[in-house]
């Protein structure tokens, strides 16, 4: 008997292998979707008895489904502006002579004085084994400015013209909270670091508009959907990149649901004027729809470790007086918190090292008396190195964590050469977070580390860095399992959406990806490699091998 017209499925996977990623973590051989949303699951022949002559029935012959994957930390507008930059990485640059060359390669497709950007570089994987300078670069770009942004985003090399460019001189005071780099004889080396100096140099580089941002946001879309990311969470928009995600919304281009974070400090406001802007702010948490959302107030108050400007408990290898750097004086981060907590907003802070991560854990602390956050997923991002006393207050408060796999797969032989191999053990450690009972969602930071999500999963799996294959802190692996879980359904708790995605149930919508293999039993080291045959958001294909 066929089932009533009103229950006919609009779209049938079946004859497949289906995550669900549901409580019991149940695969099932068939899913339904109706109205943009899951309508059933389970076997081929439970799901075909709603199919009608309507539907659109997809034979998977056995291909593996999960839902879509939600990447809760990262930068899309600044990941579809990167594609257009010199891609500094290691690969394809694997020393500073490549750097030059490729610097030398955009400089004669510019435009004379036109900016030259790029990024992705990290020292560790260069053959020279040393940040590069403004020196190297002037050999190739005397006349065009240039900025180079280390892969963490935390320094930026930039050269001789761009330092004229910005006022930068052997006489220049260093920025409270950020660092010119100079040499025995006093002269800068063009290497900036962290947004305190580096913003000397970018308030000289044109901004964006509104167009391009839309441009750059419909790259990453579509980038992002050939992976299989069905969300992300953009942490530190501005108003106007707000505007530009709306614009296309309302243009039915926008092919990712996104969480959109207030960027808290932004350009050369004094902190009264931060403050003010968010107490002012006329979003709070959850403002949104389905696709396009509100999240809260993103913060940074550190840097990264393989740039040494993560601020830590114990000094750097190597330098006993380094232990990096507090880019927001605590007195200042405890006011945007405050403002943000009475406004209605959440937090989540970028706090890398110990010690930044101790100051943010105070500073939610003090905010609590003010207003309580308990239950309102206030949380850390990044959070290398917790303590016990760490865990403590996060499961008092509810604090929740964003953590990047990824970074010990393509960062980990910078850690290794800041902190050393034991403390590497202790970095980023998944298995104590949720052993913990910590909420723990993954995501990439991108364009820190590259968007892509698989190698980012088996990372939480393996440790294990991408050079010289050294596992860091084999005590740490998760499972499959979570690893997915991480990506999916924990990245939609992070934004009080766990009830309409990050799982695949009757009444949630139909974000879900279908994949060339089997994660849960291929070759571990396979799973890196996983690609994409085809993208649903809302049951509606947004990508297509």
């Amino acid at each position: 008997m066929s089932a009533p017209k009103q229950c006919i499925a609009d779209l049938a996977l079946i004859n497949g292998k289906i995550i669900t990623v549901d409580e019991k973590f149940s695969v099932v051989e068939a899913v339904s979707v109706k109205n943009g949303k899951i309508q059933a699951v389970g076997s081929t022949d439970e799901i075909k008895k709603l199919v009608g002559s309507s539907t659109k029935i997809v034979d998977l012959k056995g291909k593996t489904v999960m839902p879509g994957l939600y990447d809760s930390h990262m930068h899309l507008i600044n990941t579809g502006m990167s594609l257009n930059m010199i891609n500094c990485r290691s690969p394809p640059l694997m020393s500073i002579e490549d750097m030059k060359k490729a610097v030398a390669e955009k400089v004669k497709n510019s435009k004379p004085g036109e900016w030259v950007l790029g990024r992705g570089w990290d020292q560790a994987k260069l053959a020279e084994q040393r940040n590069p300078s403004r020196w190297d670069l002037d050999e190739v770009s005397p006349d065009n400015p240039v900025t180079l942004t280390r892969t963490c985003g935390h320094l930026l090399v930039a050269n001789s013209k761009a330092l004229e460019i910005a006022g930068i001189t052997k006489d220049t005071p260093q920025p409270v909270g950020g660092k010119i780099v100079k040499d025995k004889n006093g002269e800068p080396t063009g290497m900036l670091e962290e947004v305190p100096a580096m913003q000397i140099v970018r308030q000289h580089i044109p901004v964006s508009g509104v167009p391009e941002t839309m441009d750059a946001i419909k790259a990453a879309c579509k980038a992002f959907n050939e992976h299989g990311i069905t969300s992300v969470v953009d942490a530190g928009n501005t108003e106007d990149e707000m505007v530009a995600y709306q614009l296309l919304k309302e243009k039915d281009e926008l092919t990712i649901r996104v969480n959109m974070m207030l960027r808290a400090i932004q350009g050369n406001e004094s902190i009264e004027e931060s403050v003010a802007r968010v107490e002012n702010f006329p979003m709070i948490t959850g403002m949104g729809d389905e696709l396009l959302k509100f999240q809260g107030l993103k913060i940074l108050i550190d840097g990264g470790i393989g740039g040494r400007t993560a601020l830590l408990r114990e000094h750097y290898e190597g330098d006993p007086e380094d232990f990096g750097l507090l880019t927001v004086p605590e007195e200042n981060l405890q006011k945007l918190v405050d403002a943000a907590n009475k406004r209605g907003m959440l937090v989540g802070i970028h706090c890398c090292g110990g010690k930044a991560m101790d100051i943010v854990l105070d500073t939610y602390k003090k905010t609590n008396k003010i207003k309580s956050i308990k239950g309102r997923r206030f949380y850390l991002i990044h959070a290398y190195q917790p303590t016990e006393a760490n865990f403590r207050d996060c499961k008092k408060l509810g604090i929740y964590v964003a953590s990047q796999p990824d970074f010990l797969y393509y960062l980990g032989e910078s850690y290794i050469n800041a902190v050393g191999l034991d403390r590497c053990k202790w970095l980023k450690p998944h298995r104590a977070w949720l052993d913990q009972g910590i909420m723990t969602a993954a995501g990439t930071d991108s364009p820190v580390t590259p968007f892509y999500p698989f190698p980012c999963l088996w990372a939480a799996v393996a440790r294990r860095t991408e050079m010289k294959k050294i596992v860091l802190g084999e005590d740490q692996r998760v499972s499959r399992e979570e690893a997915i879980r991480m990506y999916t359904i924990n990245g939609a708790h992070l934004s009080f959406e766990e009830n309409i995605k990050g799982s695949l149930e009757p009444g949630k919508l139909a974000d879900m990806i279908i994949l060339d293999r089997d994660i849960l039993t291929c070759p571990e080291d396979d799973i890196k490699d996983t690609k994409v045959r085809t993208t649903y958001l809302g049951g509606k294909v947004v990508y297509e091998a």
